[in-house]
């Protein structure tokens, strides 16, 4: 595997006033209406822009050609293409991507697209390392946020790592154990949220945008340190929920790369490739009850700002 030359030339840039005035309109009645919700905003959007930048660089370093890397979903605000890829803002700032071609055995290529530049066929390694490279930022952009946090409390360098990697290791953990809780308390928890009375107490809990604006707004106004803790756990635990291995997570396209290099190796045979299509359905429930959580979420949240 090689770095890949980037060509810099800035080509075909595209402006759209209609979504400009729309995605500023959006952010200026957010700031006038609920400060931490934009507060929010930036901290995720940084989380969201070196989680895709992770996948970008190393993808190129495995020798694939991602053809977009973009913050947001739906139309295009703007955007400019740069080398062989396609960077740009879109309207809603909910997430971002970065476009690889090939990511499945069948899916189509554009024409002109040199196959040695998709996906499917770079190496496993190279596929494992692209995928697990999001996830790994997010880990790495905590560490440096509670380490710093640790070293301006007056903690040696060594003392300030220490802990940051533990503090890491915590919010993964409670992440992992939140989620098992749900699953196994699952009836509980949808009790509370139809008692529209509120005496239902739910067996665990999880932050809706309301609530993690909210927190955003309060660490703010409490300073440099809070911020960053609080930016270092929102970073962790985006890294750890991207490591599920269900579809269409980045967990799921490590665990298949996985898998088809152990049956290559086992059978000796590097033509045979799992069918991803097959985990579509999947991608779907697993769709399904991240909404269904980010809405259950919401409804609590909700009810507890209507009793305080």
């Amino acid at each position: 595997m090689a770095i890949q030359a980037v060509r810099t030339q800035v080509e075909d840039p595209r402006f759209s006033p209609l979504w400009f005035v729309a995605s500023a309109a959006s952010i200026g009645f957010l700031a006038a209406v609920a400060p931490g919700g934009l507060y929010l905003l930036g901290f995720l959007g940084l989380i969201i822009l070196t989680h895709e930048a992770g996948h970008l660089v190393v993808a190129r370093w495995a020798g694939m050609r991602p053809s977009e890397f973009f913050w947001g979903f739906g139309p295009e605000v703007c955007s400019v293409t740069i080398g062989d890829c396609r960077y740009g803002l879109k309207v809603l700032f909910l997430g971002g991507y970065v476009k690889i071609e090939g990511m499945t055995p069948a899916s189509e290529i554009p024409d002109g697209f040199d196959e040695s530049g998709t996906y499917r066929a770079a190496s496993h390694w190279g596929r494992l390392a692209t995928i697990l490279a999001g996830p790994a930022v997010n880990m790495a952009t905590a560490v440096l946020a509670f380490a710093a946090v640790e070293w301006r409390n007056g903690a040696t360098f060594v003392e300030s790592w220490r802990t940051a990697l533990g503090l890491v290791q915590l919010v993964i953990t409670a992440t992992a154990a939140s989620l098992a809780r749900l699953v196994a308390q699952l009836g509980s928890y949808v009790s509370a949220v139809i008692d529209v009375s509120g005496a239902t107490e739910a067996p665990v809990r999880f932050l809706s945008p309301v609530g993690q604006a909210a927190i955003s707004g309060q660490v703010i106004e409490r300073g440099v340190g809070p911020s960053l803790q609080w930016f270092g756990i929102l970073a962790c635990a985006v890294g750890a929920i991207n490591l599920l291995p269900l579809p269409p997570l980045d967990g799921s396209h490590a665990l298949v790369a996985v898998f088809e290099g152990f049956v290559q190796r086992v059978r000796r045979d590097r033509t045979i490739t799992f069918d991803v299509t097959k985990l579509v359905p999947v991608a779907y429930l697993t769709i399904g009850a991240l909404v269904a959580l980010s809405v259950t979420a919401l409804i609590l949240d909700l009810r507890d700002l209507a009793v305080s």
